[in-house]
């Protein structure tokens, strides 16, 4: 009885550290799906703000006292999100996705665009080091940024992808 009790858990030893190890490309996978989820559904609209910048702030997220109409800085557990936004970019814009194709190719884990009304967006996840990755989800001239554990991936682009496409400013 003491052997099939070991045998059992051994079992489920391998099965928990099987889905602990996911490996980074299938979150990456899971995570521009997820993206390009939220840039379709474009449902998240502003409830909060900064200075000119109207966005939409998951619940989940603060906004640190430090935030300038530049660079807002939301905080997820010990986690922090720059928001960059660049008014003179419209929601069209491509330079920062030109940009991100001539600074990190050999970093690059994996990248992938969406348009959809008249928007252009990309999310990117870059290795930093063994478990550290930096996300970037964009639209237009509104950037989303974080270095988070590999395990945030999937469930990180989707927030960002929101924060990304809610931003609206006075130029728009």
């Amino acid at each position: 009885m003491f052997r099939n009790g070991k045998v059992v858990l051994l079992i489920l030893l391998a099965v928990v550290l099987a889905g602990c190890s996911q490996k980074v490309e299938s979150r990456t996978d899971d995570g521009f799906i997820d993206a390009k989820n939220a840039f379709e559904a474009n449902d998240k609209r502003a409830n909060d703000s900064v200075g000119d910048i109207k966005f939409h702030k998951p619940t989940t997220m603060k906004v640190d006292k430090q935030s300038t109409s530049q660079t807002i800085v939301l905080t997820k557990r010990n986690d922090s999100f720059y928001l960059t936004v660049n008014p003179n970019e419209k929601k069209d814009s491509r330079v920062y996705y030109d940009l991100l194709l001539t600074d990190e190719p050999e970093k690059l884990i994996g990248a992938q665009t969406f348009a959809k009304d008249e928007a252009f967006g990309f999310v990117a996840v870059i290795q930093k080091s063994e478990n550290l990755v930096e996300l970037v989800a964009n639209v237009g001239g509104a950037k989303v940024e974080t270095v988070t554990n590999e395990e945030n991936i999937d469930s990180y682009l989707e927030k960002m992808m929101q924060i990304a496409r809610s931003v609206q400013h006075n130029d728009q």
